[in-house]
């Protein structure tokens, strides 16, 4: 089976580890009260959470997400499980470092429906790119910024046109 990947330009590299959206600075406590209070005064059409601790830090607070990503890793260690109950579920293989068409494909699909979790053989964080590129327009995306709280992602066109070049430029690769 071929396994078909996109990898992100050199010149994206550090591009990537900037806040792709609003940074909510903060521990998880604090930052799921200021979610709530984002997600009350915008009423997003989807909310997705890329990442373990963003989605089980979502599921404690009682916020609705539709789309929940994981690998069951956080900071590069294995996370404590969870259960996150969804309705549709897949399970999917990425690289590290990359984003499988696999992935993207289930992404698209996962954005016509509703209480979503695809658990990620490998790794997820550039998944946000196409979470953001496939979203609905006012919808939000969110993840962590390592040691430093949460990214929220509101997709306007203009979000969307920055993940979509940036994924433009991606070189694919085919492994077998």
């Amino acid at each position: 089976m071929t396994l078909t990947q996109f990898k992100p330009h050199k010149s994206d590299l550090p591009r990537l580890k900037e806040p792709f959206g609003k940074l909510v600075p903060g521990e998880p406590a604090a930052t799921m009260l200021e979610l709530k209070r984002i997600i009350g005064d915008n009423h997003p059409r989807k909310v997705s959470a890329v990442g373990d601790v963003v989605s089980r830090e979502t599921l404690i607070a009682g916020i609705q997400v539709d789309l929940r990503i994981i690998d069951h890793i956080s900071m590069r260690k294995p996370s404590t499980s969870f259960d996150i109950g969804a309705r549709n579920m897949y399970n999917v293989r990425n690289p590290a470092g990359g984003i499988s068409l696999e992935s993207w494909e289930t992404i698209k699909k996962a954005m016509k429906q509703e209480d979503v979790l695809i658990v990620v053989d490998g790794e997820e964080d550039l998944l946000t790119l196409p979470c953001i590129a496939e979203s609905p327009d006012n919808s939000l995306v969110l993840y962590g910024q390592p040691s430093q709280g949460l990214v929220v992602v509101t997709t306007t066109p203009t979000a969307k046109a920055r993940a979509n070049e940036i994924l433009a430029r991606m070189t694919r690769e085919d492994h077998n």
